[in-house]
């Protein structure tokens, strides 16, 4: 009896000594997870109102349990790939060489640029370095992490490759022929045949057969089998008119596939098929991760297809399934191997906030098109893809465990534009740069030339100057752009839509908006010179990247950039841009944090996308390299 005494208490003092369960031993065995999300374009000023007016519950949530910041400012200039750079090493663009979005290279022709989305980051990113601390990582579409451009992550996924536009095509259906094991019709068979302008897969074809399955005693085509080779097999996809359906493709060991809908009526007389783009990603990983992913989500869906919108081809509803479509798949398969593979560090990425803002940012009376019935339009559009990031914020949360940190940022922010500018044009004009009779830049004799992107341009002076040739031209260039003014134009419905903004602002107690509104209806008022262009940097800048211009220009407030050699000023081609001063309000960049390691319903004071980085690496408690520029963020942690 007494060596049962003795068992019962060695196992007690174990219990206490040693606890088989409890948040003390939890936190001390337990190593931090983070998962980190991009929403570009999200603004920090424009979220901040959606959740004040409850439209954004679930980042109302994350702000209430952890850390918002006042707002977050992103490097110079604040574009997508510098901007995203910079998140993921806490290094500027002047360290990373993603100094634009495209750039000119430093090793080709003085006409020949280079896209961002494509190479490899200078300073090693936080998936690299936690990798090679033992870590496990995982990027899913987050701008760097192109897995075929430098050091992945374990899993990686990445757009891939386009193998054909989107489409709306007209279908001619006949009488079927040789067809095999159909289903029963009660009007004769009818087929169309589909062609696919494919990039892998050329000449491909699909067969659409057409039947009706109402033994109603009319004419009622409503049911489809799309088919490779005339046989409905079990694989074929069969759908209803008018409804959505997507047939997967191969070409050469790669996988795609599109999403299309049949706009038909009963009999046939008028046909078309609206198709998707037929989009690929690049997924790389362990042996057989990807085709685990395509088998449980699907092929990549499309991103969106504004161009099929603005030509009626689809319905803005239709436009909307499209791009809730991809972002629900990237959501999906990053929380899918978040649970599956339980990665230390996660980040991933969606572009929807930034697309909408682009192309339907209209909230200045300068803008082309801008009345106050579509500005009142355009402001849903806006509002429904912040609701669509809020979602992926809400199903997020629901995934975290406890050791799980969720840090949720945008790269910049975004600011309507009313104006496009030729920054090329200029320096035609003042003979600092050649064209050759087919309108091409003339390598030898051009001393300058613009590359644009968003609101900024990158201006590379010509490699074969001497020093005194190049700085000659660096001043001529520096005193066109500083010097360069442009008179708005008169007319009377811009007042009345500052105006129209100024009031609503009171209505809906937006003081800051009422003043912006005022202050620009006064500036209009007496039309004032304005200087499109602010020199970011000039030719006497030290420590610049071989990808970086001479002299880096930026859009005042309300002007973007072009290449072109088009007129000097026109009506911008786009409604939102970035890329421009990140002191301005609008393209202040946003920041939520929740975790074990996060304070509660706490604010902090402004960062910068530099920080982000930094805290990332405490979090995972894994070195910093040496080389970053951003601050740990003390005050959001416990």
């Amino acid at each position: 009896m007494n060596k049962y005494y003795s068992y019962i208490i060695i196992f007690l003092i174990g219990a206490i000594v040693f606890p088989s369960s409890g948040y003390a031993k939890d936190r001390v065995e337990q190593e931090n997870k983070v998962v980190l999300i991009s929403f570009d374009g999200m603004r920090n000023d424009l979220t901040k109102e959606y959740v004040k007016k409850g439209k954004l519950p679930h980042i109302k949530a994350l702000m209430k349990n952890g850390v918002a910041a006042k707002d977050s400012k992103t490097v110079t200039p604040s574009l997508t790939a510098p901007s995203h750079a910079a998140i993921a090493s806490g290094a500027a663009p002047s360290e990373t060489g993603m100094v634009s979005n495209k750039w000119q290279d430093p090793q080709k022709e003085l006409a020949n640029g280079e896209s961002a989305f494509h190479q490899p980051l200078d300073k090693s990113p936080l998936w690299a370095e936690a990798k090679k601390n033992g870590k496990t990582t995982a990027t899913v579409l987050f701008p760097g992490s192109n897995p075929s451009a430098g050091t992945q992550a374990d899993y990686a996924v990445y757009y891939g490759e386009t193998w054909a536009e989107s489409s709306l095509d007209k279908l001619q259906f006949k009488k079927a022929e040789s067809w095999k094991h159909t289903e029963s019709s009660f009007s004769p068979l009818k087929e169309a045949i589909l062609k696919l302008p494919l990039k892998k897969a050329k000449n491909k074809e699909i067969y659409i057969l057409a039947l009706d399955t109402s033994d109603d005693g009319k004419t009622n085509y409503n049911r489809f089998i799309f088919s490779e080779n005339r046989s409905a097999d079990p694989k074929d996809v069969i759908v209803n008119a008018n409804e959505w359906g997507s047939i997967p493709v191969e070409a050469d060991g790669e996988s795609a596939g599109f999403w299309f809908k049949l706009k038909i009526d009963p009999g046939l007389e008028k046909a078309s098929i609206y198709r998707t783009a037929v989009t690929s990603a690049l997924i790389e990983g362990p042996d057989g991760f990807e085709e685990e992913l395509l088998s449980k989500f699907g092929f990549f869906p499309v991103q969106d297809d504004t161009k099929a919108f603005e030509k009626k081809w689809i319905t803005r509803e239709e436009y909307e399934e499209i791009s809730s479509r991809f972002v629900s798949w990237a959501t999906d398969v990053s929380l899918y191997i978040k649970e599956e593979y339980q990665p230390d560090l996660l980040m991933f990425y969606t572009p929807q906030i930034d697309h909408e803002s682009h192309h339907f940012l209209l909230t200045d009376p300068r803008q082309p098109g801008y009345s106050e019935e579509n500005s009142q339009k355009h402001k849903k559009y806006i509002e429904w893809a912040y609701k669509l990031s809020d979602n992926v914020v809400g199903q997020t949360m629901d995934s975290l465990s406890g050791e799980d940190h969720l840090l949720v940022v945008s790269d910049h922010g975004m600011e309507p534009v009313h104006t496009i500018l030729a920054p090329n044009t200029l320096l035609k004009e003042a003979g600092l740069l050649k064209t050759d009779n087919k309108g091409k830049v003339d390598e030898e004799y051009s001393k300058a030339m613009a590359v644009a992107s968003g609101s900024a341009a990158q201006i590379y002076l010509n490699e074969n100057l001497t020093k005194k040739e190049k700085e000659k031209a660096a001043d001529q260039v520096e005193k066109l752009f500083s010097e360069y003014k442009i008179k708005p134009e008169f007319q009377t419905k811009v007042l009345k839509g500052y105006l129209g903004e100024a009031g609503d602002s009171i209505v809906q107690g937006q003081v800051s908006h009422f003043n912006q509104a005022a202050k620009q209806f006064f500036h209009y008022l007496f039309r004032k010179e304005e200087k499109p262009y602010q020199i970011a940097y000039g030719n006497k800048k030290e420590n610049k990247h071989p990808n970086q211009g001479d002299i880096l220009l930026l859009g005042s407030r309300g002007y973007m950039m072009g290449s072109s050699l088009t007129s000097p000023h026109m009506p911008a081609i786009e409604l939102g841009s970035h890329g421009g001063n990140p002191d301005r309000k609008e393209l202040r960049a946003v920041f939520f944090a929740h975790g074990p390691s996060f304070k509660k319903e706490h604010r902090i004071s402004s960062i910068t996308t530099l920080d982000i980085a930094p805290t990332v690496y405490k979090l995972l408690d894994i070195p910093a390299p040496d080389f970053l520029e951003g601050e740990v963020l003390k005050d959001a942690l416990d």
